[in-house]
């Protein structure tokens, strides 16, 4: 039991009135009535006098008199800061694509009239210029066709290397096949060899960006850990480069300076003439190179059915593969790691769950550390508790993103997650407010209506934001853009809110809003009164 203050503001004997039950609590100076009250802690007084209907508003309060203040309105929920940040990444991821695509698309196409190199099983060789066994790679995305040589027989071992069992020579039982290619431009500047070095820097991205190292392993942690893939880009640019008429690329590689891949989507069969095969046994030695003539058959005539336009990569899309599925690992290590980066499927862009339950969490940890640094009481089990809800909330919420992205664009379908997500709660802790009798129902409907604007704004803000980096930033890759992407949509969410703190412009619509529906339910009720016969 509290003692109630003297006119010195020492506690004075006997006792006082146990504080009600609710809202935080506070106490009375000397002097003070509930406006005086509600305006040093920044409160509606209307809402201060609902919170405590016992009290009078024009009678002065005891000193050390209990006033609890209404329910404190904790703005938006974590769960959008979560919709914020996957929509941030998968803007950001999205731009990138686009600025791929577009490199391969400006890309100077080139005369070539050399030989090529393609190192191949040599049980196989017979069939080196045969696009239909080839399966998605670092160029070319599902159901393109491509064949991969090498300007040289260095770049072609360097190449081999990447894909070779481990302890064996990178050519052991392979043959390297020679073969004349031609290719000169039309007078529009199509039907060459696309340059994708100089195409990448006119958009404004590093060679770096298509030559991430991937190989015959799986994509590195970082890429794991993201849900990307090292190929989306580069398969984004050589879409650009078909699209624009190349038959062939010369593209930057992870292993060596460059290699020259042939488009067979507009390559001709005579284009592409085999001069010697060189075969090497188990040991790597090579034996006498032989003529290809009778052995290497022609290159066939691409058939595939083409579609202009950039690579449908969406996140969570499992038909947008960027290799051939794994096949199932042999530990419960790999097992599980396939799993979980959906290996077995091709690995896709993984969907913005994990993104929006790692924002979200995120957000309820710095909310729990302002709380803390403010002196608030913090309890961890609370905190924890929070954590997995929010978490678990974001995650649904970034899936609903996901859902409806084809259908509406990232940014409207982000903006729509958010307002839906922070209808339902702050809808639920403003009825359940409504209902303790700390706030009324005005002010209940105004903060609901206002935070779900603000919500709306920041899950949209997300996609802006994270699409408008990724236009102008040289990020080297999807992995590092997905994680840039993910810190400005959890940036963009939290500039909604410093904005707000700093322009009070929340709080004035919140006011506002409040006002106008108290006034109308006022003439309302004048109204009925006036007209009802009893």
């Amino acid at each position: 039991m509290l003692p109630a203050l003297d006119t010195t503001g020492t506690r004075a004997a006997g006792p006082t009135p146990r504080p009600p039950a609710g809202g935080e609590t506070v106490y009375a100076q000397r002097g003070d009535r509930l406006s005086d009250v509600a305006q040093r802690h920044g409160v509606d007084a209307s809402e201060l006098q609902a919170a405590n209907p016992g009290l009078a508003q024009a009678e002065a309060l005891l000193p050390g008199q209990p006033v609890r203040l209404p329910a404190r309105d904790d703005g938006t929920s974590p769960a959008v800061a979560g919709v914020s940040a996957a929509t941030g990444r998968e803007g950001l991821v999205q731009a990138l694509q686009a600025r791929a695509y577009e490199a391969g698309r400006v890309a100077p196409q080139q005369a070539f009239d050399g030989t090529v190199l393609r190192s191949v099983p040599t049980v196989h060789e017979g069939g080196t210029l045969d696009h239909h066994f080839s399966s998605p790679g670092r160029y070319n995305a599902p159901g393109q066709g491509m064949l991969y040589t090498a300007p040289d027989a260095a770049s072609a071992l360097h190449e081999a290397a990447a894909y070779a069992k481990l302890g064996s020579h990178p050519l052991a039982e392979r043959s390297l096949v020679e073969t004349a290619f031609r290719a000169t431009p039309d007078a529009e500047g199509r039907g060459g060899v696309a340059d994708i070095a100089e195409g990448a820097r006119r958009v404004g991205l590093p060679q770096s960006a298509f030559t991430q190292a991937k190989g015959g392993n799986p994509p590195s942690l970082l890429h794991q850990l993201t849900g990307e893939h090292p190929y989306t880009l580069p398969q984004q640019a050589a879409k650009g480069a078909s699209d624009n008429g190349a038959t062939g690329l010369r593209a930057p590689a992870a292993t060596c300076t460059a290699q020259v891949d042939i488009v067979t989507r507009h390559a001709t069969p005579d284009q592409l003439t085999p001069l010697r095969v060189t075969r090497y046994d188990a040991a790597g030695q090579p034996a006498p190179s032989v003529p290809a003539a009778g052995i290497v058959r022609p290159m066939p005539t691409d058939t595939r059915a083409y579609q202009d336009g950039p690579v449908a990569k969406r996140a969570g899309d499992r038909a947008a593969a960027n290799q051939s599925p794994e096949k199932l690992g042999k530990t419960p290590t790999d097992q599980a790691r396939q799993l979980l980066t959906d290996a077995k499927a091709g690995y896709p862009r993984a969907s913005s769950v994990r993104y929006g339950a790692a924002g979200a969490a995120a957000a309820t940890l710095i909310d729990a550390g302002v709380r803390a640094a403010h002196a608030e009481p913090v309890a961890a089990g609370q905190v924890a508790g929070d954590v997995a809800k929010s978490a678990a909330l974001g995650g649904a919420a970034a899936k609903g993103v996901d859902a409806l992205t084809p259908r509406l664009g990232l940014v409207k379908a982000g903006g729509a997650v958010g307002a839906l997500v922070q209808a339902g709660v702050s809808g639920y802790g403003n009825a359940q407010a409504y209902r303790a009798g700390q706030i009324t129902g005005s002010r209940a409907v105004a903060n609901t209506v206002v935070d779900t604007g603000t919500a709306a704004a920041a899950g949209a803000a997300g996609a802006w934001v994270g699409a408008t980096v990724g236009s102008v930033v040289p990020v080297a890759g999807t992995a590092v853009g997905a994680v840039v992407g993910f810190g400005v949509g959890v940036g963009a969410h939290y500039a909604i809110g410093a904005l707000d703190r700093a322009t009070g412009v929340t709080q004035a619509a919140k006011d506002a809003l409040t006002s106008g529906l108290q006034s109308a339910h006022e003439g309302v009720s004048k109204a009925w009164n006036a007209i009802k016969p009893w």
